[in-house]
């Protein structure tokens, strides 16, 4: 068996989103390593006591330890730290319990928790940063760039590239980006690029072409500030 890994994800696996991005791919990893998982539930979804155990069933069958913690919205910045809090926490005690060897935080808030971690236990640290979250933010109208919201969370982003033992991107543009970074020249950090992609076991191209509509557009999922339906 490999190392063990400790898996932080501050969307819920009750999620349709933790179950497609984070459980799909943790259940094959499973078979070669032991491996933690602590995800940030939303009251709504923790509440659907049946597809809660259905959900829990299904994770431990993998080989999966799961973790949960309640997530906290309101009031943002106090509710963000005392998960972050918590999470650092629980982290820790399962680092130094189960000797795990790896903490892997996925994108930001996760990240925070997971480079105290590190320092405390020297556990390595994947940071699985996706994208550039502070700016995603900014484009989508959320925050302003001149903002102390942005400014901090850039901070943060600058701490978890120097503290990371390997970053993980969806797209080899941002790492180009990085490279560029002047507080990284000559301590790179190595990376690994993994794209999101379909699971064409379930997600199957049709047989038969579709009518020769001038247009046929099929969507399920989001639509808000960051996508330019336009």
């Amino acid at each position: 068996m490999g190392a063990g890994v400790l898996y932080i994800s501050y969307d819920g696996m009750l999620e349709p989103l933790g179950q497609s991005q984070v459980l799909a791919y943790l259940k094959v990893l499973a078979t070669d390593r032991p491996i933690h998982l602590i995800s940030f539930e939303k009251g709504s979804d923790w509440a659907n006591v049946t597809e809660r155990k259905r959900l829990a069933h299904l994770i431990a069958a993998s080989g999966i330890v799961w973790h949960p913690l309640r997530y906290h919205k309101k009031p943002s910045a106090i509710a963000t730290a005392w998960d972050i809090a918590l999470g650092t926490a629980l982290g820790c005690h399962l680092i130094a319990r189960h000797h795990l060897k790896i903490v892997h935080a996925r994108s930001y808030v996760p990240s925070v928790m997971a480079l105290i971690i590190k320092r405390l236990t020297g556990a390595r640290f994947v940071f699985d940063m996706r994208g550039f979250w502070a700016d995603e933010r900014v484009d989508g109208g959320l925050w302003p760039r001149s903002g102390r919201m942005y400014r901090i969370a850039k901070w943060f982003e600058r701490q978890f590239l120097l503290g990371a033992d390997h970053v993980v991107s969806l797209t080899y543009a941002a790492v180009q980006i990085i490279k560029g970074f002047d507080y990284l020249q000559g301590r790179m950090p190595p990376f690994t690029v993994i794209p999101t992609c379909a699971d064409l076991g379930r997600f199957k191209p049709a047989d038969t072409p579709l009518r020769e509509d001038p247009f046929v557009l099929g969507y399920v999922g989001t639509v808000g500030t960051w996508y330019l339906f336009d």
